[in-house]
Parts: C-alpha cells; structure tokens; sequence
C-alpha cells in the first residue's frame, strides 16, 4: 500500500518527518518496505499490510493507525450534500442480502467528462494509477483516500435503470473494461437489467456500462459485497483489481456513506453544474454492534504486564473501540480482524509498546504435569530410536487406492469435507500407509528403519497406533523393540502387489499395534539425559553410497572402526555397518566387516573425484590404524 506523506496530512497534523514516520509504523505493526523522497518535503511509503488488515488499506485507515501511534486527533471531515430533484429514477433489486449487504448511490446528472485537475492526477500518479478522466478517476481516488470501492454506471446504457444484484448461472458471459471476455461459473456477484450483465461486482465494471466521453449521468454506487464470494470469483477468473483486493479482505460497512458521498462533493467541485441526486442507502442486512467480553488480569497475564482497567480502556479507545464495563464494542472497520479477547490485547500491547513488553518479568508458570499417556508414547519412542529406528511423521490422511489395495473397506473410513488434495480425501484406517508412502519416496536408501506413533481413524471412532518398518535386514530390529516392550506378535511382510502399487522395489517388514495393547511396566517418572548428538545439515541431493569390505582382528570394535571413517571428511554422513562374520579362511581370530559408507554435498550431487578421494583416504587410514586389509 503506497502512502503519500501530504495526503496523509488531509487526515491528521503529522509532526514527525517521513524517515521518522516509517520507522515508527514499522515497530507499530506496519512494515514501511521502501521510501522514496518527492521534493524536499513529501515522499511517498510503500507499506507491507498484513492480509488481515484490510481496514488498513486506504490513506483514513494508516491516518486512524498513525493517531493511534502518537495520541493525536483525526480530522474527521463531513460532506454537506444538497441533493436536486433529477427526472430519472433508477432502481435496485438485491436478490440475496447475503450477497450485498449495503448498497448506497446517488444519481448525478448533467455530467461533463474531461481530464482530472493536476493535484488529483498526481495524487493518483504516486499510488500507481493512470489517469483516465474526471469521473473513473474520483472513484479510483475515494477509494484509495477511504477504503470503499466505487463504480460509476452510465446511466443511460442501463435499461428502466434496473439494478438487479445477483448470481451470476453458469455459462453466463460479461465483458470487462479490460476488454477481456468472462464465461462465468455460479459463484460471482453481477449487475444486470434482465437484458445484459453490465457488471463483475467488486471486481471490474463491464463494457456495457461504460462511463465515457459522452457520458450525460452516472449511477455512482458504493456497496458492500461478500468477501468469500468475490475471492472465489477473483480466483476462478483469475481477475485481481484494487477492489477486488479490498473486498477480500473485507470492506468497512459503515463506509458507503462517506465513500459516495466524497466522491458527489468532488464531482462538484470539479463540474460545478452538475446535478446531485438523493442519496439511496439499502441495508439488505443490518451489521449489528460486536462485543468481545475482556477483563484485565487475563490480557495481564499473557502480555506480562501490570496495566489498570482505565489503562487498557484508553489504549482501546485510541484504536475507535467502544469501551464498556466488562466489553469492549468492536468499530466497523476492525470487526474483520478483532474477534476474541487475545485481540484485544494484541491492541493493547501495541500502545503500550512491544519493546517495553520484552523487557517486562515474564509469568511464572507451575511445570505442567505430564499426560501419563504422552509419557508412555515417549519411552516408546526412545526405545524405537535406541534400537536404531527413525520417528516418522506424517499427514493423517491417505489415498483412496493406498487404503482399498491395503485391504480396508473405503466406506468405513472418515471422509473430510474439504480435502487439501484429491488423495488425501479420506482418515487413514492404519499407519501402514503414511509409512510404505515414506518408504517409497526413499529408494535411494539401501537400509530403512522408521516408526511412527499417531492416531488413526474410522467412522466411530480415533485411537493410537505404534508401527514399525524395516527394510534390508528384515526382522530383527521389529522383533528387539517388540522384545524390550514385551509385545507379542508377529513381524508381517508387505505382499509384492502392495510394493508394486506404492512402487517400492525391495522387501518391506512391519508390525503395527494398539497401543492400549501394550502392556509394558512404563516407570511413572523419566529422567533423560541430554544426547551428545549434534545436529548436522542434510543435503537436498541424494547420497553417494559406497560399501566397503574389511578382513580386521576378531578383537576390533565396530564402533571404533566407525568412528575413525567419520573422522576422514565432514562429507561423510552415515557409516553403518550391515555385516560381520568370522572365517578361517581370513586367518586365524580374523573377521570380516562390510560397512555402507554414505557421501553427501551440500551444494549439489558429489563429484566422482571427490568420493574416489574420500574413499581412498577411509581405506588408507583403517589399514593402518587397525591392522586391517581391504576386500576386493
């Protein structure tokens, strides 16, 4: 959102100079990106506003802010209309008050279209707008200066000056100022007479109702659309305006008023014989007051502070909120964005200044006491990941296929109303999918361990799951964990038409498990101890994998055979050791060692030259450290 620092003056008597003004909007809650000087005195701001903002989006809505900020006073300005009688009458039928709450107009008669003057067109200018001619161009201005979107009809282009609001059927067309021909689903908002649509409300004017140069009368309207509606339009035709931006975000209902009424004052100033007709204001549905119910110790609390009920009602009513006895009266144009308590506060804090706020005591909260079911899936997992598994997480949704391939009936799974992807449309009945799906996306990895612990779902009910799934060595790592947490079962392996169907193309052993059907003896108190584990960053490229065999003393220790290969590069990632046995063939107390040995880059896949090096550099020093001598 441009602001331009002299417009803002309009609004209110700004002491500060712009750098000043940018800095401390900044810290207010509004990030000024950029600033770019005009003259010696005036600049304009470019401002990052947050999407739930949209009161924010116009020059009276950072001039509110701005007051806020400094304790000043707005210049709130108030248009005297004297309205004529017009002999022309139009009339508004909306077909559903939930499409367009508000609808206000006026008829403005004897009209002379020309350039814009000078001061309006750069005003315009430093927004980002082009000038077009007086009439587009005071819409275009009003609502940049107030936030209301406005549309200017040619009144003689409508037949019977009918304005029948609603939505549009499917397959109905409109062409839009732009030139750009719209076929339109059954979700946006029109304007038509019964013999064209003449308008995408809140979106874009159509051709039919253009205001041109031989434009005599306008219908000038300032209404209030639904935001849901517009956005899905905006989206479906992928048409994004400067209204429709605003209406997304939600437009102030209590400013159609001022938005037309602005807009009749400043075609009069401009073409000072035109004709003003009354002002017609339809409430399709009344916008009733919002109260959120407050008190001081809870925003206290959780802004660790220690401010009085008056301070807190003055800091709100800087903000326009209308402060009760135990409520406080959301204004219109904030009803968007403040809904509950923790709102408020967040207002609150603002005033009394983030910076003091991270210097205050923070509350002393008691330790929680821990869920003894939170505790016991813990120690479950610290067994899993002692044994040598890895924690997987995962959506809990699957693929209809994935669950109907697994054996499960799809209509006894929990279908979501809004899927946030086609196959992710229903509840996984088991973890087995959400870990043959993480399998699949690994087959680099020559040796996969990894557990999950979550809910699972059918239509009745949810409950907890713990699952378990190898590949390489098959079973007994399953079968150590199922062994510390004395569980009996049996280690399953996935049928070859499951692998197929996931595309996985080696063995896949698991066991899964109710959890209520874990019957270990958990200790009702953990003490853990802090892992000297550090945290070391994962390529986006693939490993390079390479296996290296060893005949070494039957007395050497794996362990310290791994930890010397790590000590070779920091591009080593993984040393893992996948076979040993002793042979009198090697020679006498000799064993033989394989171990994967796993490369990784940062910057991108790993050159030849430097695995080759690596490598020779891990063989010459094992030969020499323990004595041993590489397989061929």
């Amino acid at each position: 959102m441009k602001i331009l620092y002299s417009w803002l003056q309009d609004y209110i008597d700004i002491s500060q100079t712009p750098e000043q003004l940018a800095e401390d909007l900044s810290i207010f809650g509004h990030e000024v990106e950029s600033m770019k000087k005009i003259g010696d005195n005036d600049a304009v701001l470019d401002l990052e506003i947050t999407p739930n903002r949209g009161d924010c989006l116009s020059i009276l809505g950072i001039a509110r802010e701005i007051a806020a900020l400094y304790g000043l006073k707005l210049k709130e300005k108030k248009y005297e209309i004297k309205s004529q009688k017009i002999d022309k009458k139009f009339d508004v039928k909306i077909a559903d008050a939930e499409i367009c709450q508000r609808f206000t107009a006026r008829l403005i008669d004897n009209i002379t279209i020309t350039d814009s003057p000078g001061w309006l067109q750069k005003r315009l200018k430093t927004y980002g707008f082009r000038p077009i001619n007086n009439i587009i161009d005071i819409t275009n201005y009003v609502m940049i200066a107030t936030g209301q979107p406005l549309h200017a009809f040619d009144f003689d282009k409508i037949k019977d000056g009918l304005l029948n609001i609603r939505l549009s059927k499917k397959g109905e067309e409109i062409m839009t100022l732009d030139g750009k021909n719209h076929i339109l689903n059954d979700e946006a908002i029109i304007i038509e007479d019964g013999e064209k649509i003449y308008d995408l409300a809140g979106i874009m004017g159509g051709i039919k109702s253009e205001v041109d140069e031989k434009t005599k009368t306008i219908i000038l309207q300032g209404a209030i659309f639904d935001s849901v509606l517009i956005r899905r339009a905006s989206k479906y035709l992928k048409q994004q305006t400067d209204a429709s931006y605003r209406y997304e975000r939600g437009v102030d209902s209590g400013g159609t008023i001022l938005g037309v009424d602005m807009a009749a004052s400043l075609i009069k100033e401009i073409c000072s014989e035109v004709k003003i007709g009354e002002l017609i204001d339809i409430k399709a549905k009344d916008s009733q007051e919002f109260k959120i119910i407050f008190d001081e110790p809870k925003i206290n609390r959780l802004l660790g502070i220690n401010l009085s009920r008056g301070e807190m009602n003055q800091s709100l009513e800087k903000f326009y909120f209308k402060v009760e006895a135990s409520s406080a009266v959301v204004p219109s144009f904030r009803i968007y964005d403040v809904k509950i308590w923790q709102d408020l506060a967040e207002e609150i804090a603002r005033i009394y200044g983030y910076n003091k706020i991270i210097k205050s005591e923070l509350p002393k909260e008691e330790q929680p006491q821990e869920s003894p079911e939170w505790r016991e899936r813990e120690i479950i997992k610290d067994f899993a990941t002692e044994v040598g598994f890895t924690e997987n997480y995962s959506y809990s949704f699957a693929d209809k296929n994935q669950i109907e391939i697994l054996g499960y009936k799809i209509t006894d799974c929990l279908e979501t109303a809004n899927p946030i992807a086609p196959e992710l449309k229903y509840l996984r009945p088991s973890l087995l999918p959400s870990l043959l799906a993480q399998i699949a996306k690994n087959p680099w990895a020559p040796e996969i361990r990894i557990f999950e612990i979550e809910k699972v779902f059918d239509k009745e009910k949810e409950w907890w799951q713990f699952g378990l799934v190898t590949t390489g060595n098959p079973r007994f790592y399953i079968e150590k964990v199922m062994s510390i947490l004395k569980i009996k079962g049996e280690v399953k392996s996935v049928s070859q038409d499951i692998l197929n169907a996931f595309k996985i193309r080696k063995p896949v052993y698991y066991f899964i498990i109710d959890i209520r059907d874990i019957k270990y003896d958990f200790p009702e108190k953990v003490s853990y101890k802090i892992s000297s584990h550090r945290y070391r960053p994962i390529s986006k490229f693939a490993p390079t994998i390479r296996d290296l065999a060893f005949i070494v003393e039957g007395d050497a220790q794996l362990k310290k055979i791994e930890k010397s290969i790590l000590e070779v590069s920091n591009a080593i990632l993984i040393v893992e050791t996948f076979d040993e046995f002793f042979s009198d063939k090697f020679g006498k107390d000799k064993k033989n060692i394989a171990l994967h040995i796993w490369l990784q880059n940062l910057e991108g896949p790993m050159p030849a030259e430097k695995v080759n090096e690596i490598i020779q550099n891990i063989i010459n020093k094992i030969e020499k450290e323990f004595r041993a001598k590489l397989r061929s």
